[in-house]
């Protein structure tokens, strides 16, 4: 199945496909051990450092072999891509295969105008080689690390998707996929704004047949996120900060306990157990578990 088929599928059912960003091989190895024991389709995605950090050619690689081995559904996808010739190169390196079978141009920080430019050459580009484009006008706020500082809940609605702009851009770049700001963030926050729902649902209602990603997954209770599926539409959920935080404890854990191992792949099948334990979990809030 193809990705598009794949999240025609999930909105028709009323389940989304779980967005796993990637920066260690551990990592990786974790959303792909979580996906077959889920039998869930997953996507694992890279954002520019992580793209820095592998190199693009060795991420379609590796994702290519664990798809070959796992014979589970794993998507790729270019997270958070920019400026245009980086999203650009991805869609260059996709041949026959469709090893990226998304990108995500993100166009938050130019003007509008210049982003609906930028975006439509984007689309351009990967629709003749059949690849899904993501794209948003609002930037999600936060980083994707733990935020200890309180929020202004009213500064962060301020950049919240409007719903006429929404329908404009959409329109006007013929994006496959949409990611709205309706009060999701990256990272973990002290106190969480709640999603708001309503404004979802008016998005979701004049973006047509337009997907909808939720991105900053991390952190949001399980019955929003939820609700942000079955209500508002959504059928990717991104999440990120979770699977650091998890890495870095059960690391930390598995180095305290055994200071004098100096083969770190001796200390790594924890690590990765512990973060599989997460994707796992969200693959059931996601409510993809079985689907694959």
């Amino acid at each position: 199945m193809t990705a598009k088929e794949w999240f025609d599928r999930a909105r028709d059912e009323g389940w989304a496909i779980g967005a796993f960003n990637v920066d260690s091989l551990e990592i990786f190895k974790a959303v792909v051990m979580a996906a077959i024991a889920r039998k869930s389709p997953v996507m694992v995605e890279f954002s520019p450092g992580e793209v820095g950090y592998f190199g693009l050619r060795n991420i379609v690689d590796m994702t290519m072999n664990a798809r070959l081995e796992s014979e589970i559904p794993i998507l790729l996808n270019l997270d958070h891509g920019k400026p245009k010739g980086a999203v650009l190169e991805a869609i260059k390196l996709s041949g026959e295969d469709g090893s990226f079978d998304n990108v995500h141009f993100d166009g938050s920080d130019l003007t509008i105008l210049d982003n609906i430019q930028e975006t439509k050459d984007v689309v351009e580009q990967a629709h003749k080689k059949g690849i899904l484009v993501e794209g948003e006008i609002n930037k999600v706020g936060g980083s994707s690390e733990v935020h200890l500082e309180d929020l202004n809940l009213d500064e962060v609605r301020k950049s919240y998707t409007k719903v006429d702009e929404a329908k404009s851009f959409v329109g006007e770049t013929g994006v496959d996929i949409f990611s709205p700001v309706v009060g999701n963030l990256h990272g973990t926050f002290p106190v969480q704004p709640d999603l708001d729902i309503e404004l979802l649902k008016k998005i979701r209602a004049v973006v047509g047949e337009t997907f909808m990603a939720l991105h900053g997954g991390s952190g949001i209770p399980a019955v929003q996120v939820q609700a942000a599926i079955k209500e508002g539409g959504i059928v990717k959920v991104n999440v990120n900060t979770e699977l650091r935080i998890t890495y870095k404890q059960a690391l930390d854990e598995k180095i305290a306990e055994r200071p004098d191992e100096y083969k770190i792949y001796d200390l790594m099948p924890d690590v990765i157990c512990a973060v599989a334990a997460v994707v796992e979990n969200k693959i059931d809030v996601f409510g993809s578990a079985g689907k694959a």
